[in-house]
């Protein structure tokens, strides 16, 4: 279905941009000789009536697309610090996809708040929600750590005051993590623990450093907006929690 909403996207995109009247400007470059050529685009264009016949059935078909209703939710859901409503959704939904798809207990996730761009509304929730949610082309990664360092990434997003978390509790005290647990448990330095998150903050975004250095990672073939999409699809309904996963 992605795959089919991108396309229809680059094709109105193309369609509409070879179709507007634009104005050529150009600029060269005396050190290296370049020649830039930029077109100015802007609201006194006016429509093609040819271009917009030819787009308009794509257009209809994107638009039942992404307001096609997968969920209703009883209240909205909204990022926060040191908790909030949807971070922890759409961190379960993660945790939750990334062990179906390991076949094996998926211990933590950890999301950025910052990377879940709106929030999703009271009443209906419809797969467009989702695309403005979580516009990025960002998938699953799944990483393994040690004890000790999850008490580490524990620490760091204390630092920062929290971020979304799924499987993980802790306090905050003066910007440190206190009574870290990961499944209701103590965290064990010689243990390793499964942790996933998306592939931006694997490679090198967001505020913990140590998620950048894992004893084994793992890529899944699963975009995060996905997730949250199909995982959606099969509730009839869901409403806002918060269960202390995060508190100072």
């Amino acid at each position: 279905m992605n795959k089919y909403i991108r396309m229809l996207l680059l094709l109105i995109f193309f369609a509409f941009y070879s179709g507007c009247g634009t104005t050529e400007y150009t600029y060269e470059s005396v050190e290296d000789d370049d020649v830039h050529i930029y077109y100015d685009i802007d609201e006194d264009i006016e429509d093609d009536e040819a271009m917009s016949a030819f787009i308009r059935p794509y257009v209809r078909e994107l638009e039942k697309t992404m307001n096609r209703v997968i969920t209703v939710s009883e209240g909205p859901f909204e990022r926060a610090h040191p908790e909030g409503t949807l971070g922890n959704l759409t961190a379960d939904i993660v945790r939750y996809r990334a062990t179906a798809e390991m076949r094996e207990k998926v211990d933590v996730c950890i999301m950025n708040n910052g990377g879940l761009r709106v929030p999703l509304p009271e009443g209906e929730i419809t797969v467009g929600h989702i695309y403005e949610l979580m516009p990025f082309e960002n998938h699953i990664a799944v990483l393994r750590f040690s004890g000790e360092q999850v008490r580490q990434i524990a620490g760091e997003l204390a630092e920062v005051n929290g971020e979304a978390v799924s499987g993980m509790r802790f306090r905050i005290d003066d910007g440190q993590a206190r009574d870290i647990l990961v499944d209701s448990m103590s965290v064990r330095p010689e243990e390793y623990y499964w942790v996933a998150t998306n592939n931006w903050m694997a490679d090198g975004g967001g505020a913990s450093e140590t998620l950048w250095d894992p004893v084994e990672r793992r890529d899944l073939d699963v975009l995060i907006r996905d997730a949250i999409i199909e995982y959606l699809d099969r509730k009839e309904s869901i409403a806002p929690y918060l269960d202390q996963r995060i508190r100072n």
